[in-house]
C-alpha cells in the first residue's frame, strides 16, 4: 500500500525546466497555482528622464568596416560588466553584486509547497549580497537576493514564460520579495513581480520598458529600498502605480488531501 501511494505521488509530480517552459506549460502552471499575469501601464510622459544609456553591443568592431561577433562566454562577461557599470554606485552603496548564475544549473530548482510541481534550472544573472564574491558556495543560499535577470540576444514571446518560471522559483527560494527582468539590454526590458492576491488568484504584474536608461533607473530605484521596508509600496519611475510586492508562499492556494 505504501509503495502504491509513493508510486502515485511520483507519477503525479510535474517537472518544468525553466529554459524549456512553453505557453502550454505555463498554462498548466497557472491553472494549478491560480496565477494571473497582469500588464501594468507605464507613464509615457516620463520616459527618457533617466540617464541616457547606450544599448549593449552584442558584437564589437575591432577595426574599420570589420565587425566580429563575440563568443558566448565573451558576451556573458561583457554584459555583466555592462550591467555593473550602469548600476555600480547602488551596488557599492548597498553592498550588492551582479552574479553570473548560468553555470549553477540547479540554483533555481525548487518544489512548490503543497503542489506536485517542481521547477529545475537556473537564470543568467542575480543581484544579491556581495559576500558571494569571496564565498562562492554561499550563493546556494541566495543571501540578500533582490532580482534575477534573464538575458537574451533577441527577446521572443516565449521567453516571457521562462522569466515567469524563474520568478516563481526564486520567490519560493528567497527570504524576501524579488523581481525578474527579461531583457536584450537594448529595446526590451520586461519586469515581473508577485504583486497581490485577488480572491483566489495570485497576481503577477508585468511592465515593459523600451530603453536602457529607463530600465536601469527602475533597477536602481528598486535596489535603493531598505530591506526592512520590503512590504512597503515603492514609487518607481515610469510605473503608473506604486509597486507593491507579495511573497508567493503567502498567496498560493494550498492543496490538502483527505485522510481516510
Amino acid at each position: 500500500m505504501i509503495k502504491e501511494i509513493h508510486a502515485e505521488t511520483v507519477l503525479k509530480k510535474r517537472t518544468f525546466a525553466h529554459s524549456q517552459v512553453s505557453s502550454s506549460d505555463w498554462g498548466k502552471i497557472t491553472n494549478e497555482l491560480n496565477i494571473e499575469v497582469v500588464p501594468v501601464a507605464t507613464l509615457g510622459v516620463a520616459a527618457g528622464e533617466g540617464a541616457q544609456v547606450d544599448p549593449f553591443d552584442w558584437a564589437r568592431v575591432l577595426r574599420a568596416d570589420q565587425e566580429i561577433a563575440l563568443t558566448e562566454e565573451q558576451q556573458r562577461k561583457a554584459y555583466i560588466e555592462y550591467v555593473e557599470s550602469n548600476i555600480g554606485s547602488v551596488l557599492t552603496e548597498k553592498e550588492l553584486c551582479v552574479y553570473g548564475a548560468e553555470k549553477k544549473q540547479t540554483l533555481l530548482s525548487v518544489r512548490v509547497p503543497g503542489h506536485d510541481i517542481e521547477f529545475v534550472g537556473t537564470t543568467d544573472l542575480l543581484i544579491l549580497r556581495n559576500t558571494v564574491l569571496k564565498d562562492p558556495s554561499g550563493v546556494l543560499f541566495l543571501p540578500g537576493v533582490q532580482m534575477l535577470i534573464e538575458v537574451k540576444k533577441k527577446v521572443e514571446p516565449r521567453n516571457n514564460f521562462q522569466a515567469l518560471s524563474e520568478l516563481v522559483a526564486l520567490d519560493l527560494r528567497a527570504n524576501g520579495p524579488v523581481m525578474a527582468l527579461l531583457t536584450d539590454l537594448n529595446k526590451n526590458w520586461v519586469f515581473f513581480w508577485v504583486a497581490d492576491k485577488k480572491s483566489n488568484s495570485v497576481l503577477i504584474h508585468r511592465v515593459f520598458i523600451d530603453n536602457p536608461g529607463d530600465g536601469f533607473e527602475v533597477i536602481k530605484t528598486l535596489l535603493r529600498q531598505p530591506s526592512a521596508d520590503s512590504d512597503a509600496e515603492i514609487e518607481i519611475p515610469y510605473f503608473e502605480c506604486p509597486l507593491k510586492r507579495l511573497k508567493l508562499r503567502s498567496a498560493l492556494p494550498i492543496v490538502t488531501e483527505g485522510v481516510c
